[in-house]
C-alpha cells in the first residue's frame, strides 16, 4: 500500500508560494554586515552653564559604530518620561567627542531632565543615562 502524504496537501499554488517565501528568507537572511549602533553619553551639567531662561547641555559620542548618523543632540523635558519633550540637534555626521548644546527661553525655577540622542536612517538611539538640572529663579 502506498501512501502519498503529500496529496492534496500541496497544490501547485501553494508550491509557488512556498517558493517564494523561500526566496524572501534566503535573501532577507544573506544581507551585508550586521548594524553596530553608535555610542553616547549624557554629561552632567555644569552650573555655570545654567541660568534662568538658558542652559548649555552636553552629550559624548565615544563610538561612531557603523551605521549612517544623520543627526545627533540633546532631547529636554520637564517629566521623566520624557513626554512632552524638545529636541535640539545638529543635522550632520558627528565625530566621536564631545558636544554641546544650547536651549533658550526656559522656565525659570524649573527642573529639567536631558538627554543625548543619534538619528540612524529613521531610527533613534539614545543615551542609558539622563541628566537633570533646574533652571536659576529670578
Amino acid at each position: 500500500m502506498k501512501i502519498n502524504f503529500f496529496k492534496g496537501f500541496i497544490s501547485g499554488n501553494s508550491i509557488k508560494v512556498f517558493l517564494v517565501l523561500t526566496v524572501v528568507i534566503l535573501v532577507n537572511s544573506c544581507s551585508d554586515d550586521p548594524v553596530v549602533l553608535p555610542i553616547l553619553t549624557t554629561l552632567k551639567v555644569n552650573p555655570d552653564d545654567v541660568t534662568t531662561n538658558s542652559a548649555i547641555l552636553k552629550g559624548r559620542i565615544t563610538y561612531l559604530g557603523n551605521a549612517k548618523i544623520i543627526e545627533y543632540g540633546i532631547e529636554l523635558s520637564k517629566n521623566q518620561l520624557f513626554t512632552p519633550s524638545d529636541t535640539n540637534g545638529i543635522k550632520s555626521s558627528p565625530d566621536t567627542g564631545i558636544f554641546a548644546i544650547e536651549f533658550k527661553n526656559l522656565d525659570p525655577g524649573t527642573l529639567y531632565y536631558f538627554k543625548a540622542y543619534l538619528v540612524i536612517n529613521t531610527a533613534q538611539v539614545y543615551s542609558q543615562n539622563v541628566e537633570k538640572f533646574t533652571t536659576k529663579s529670578k
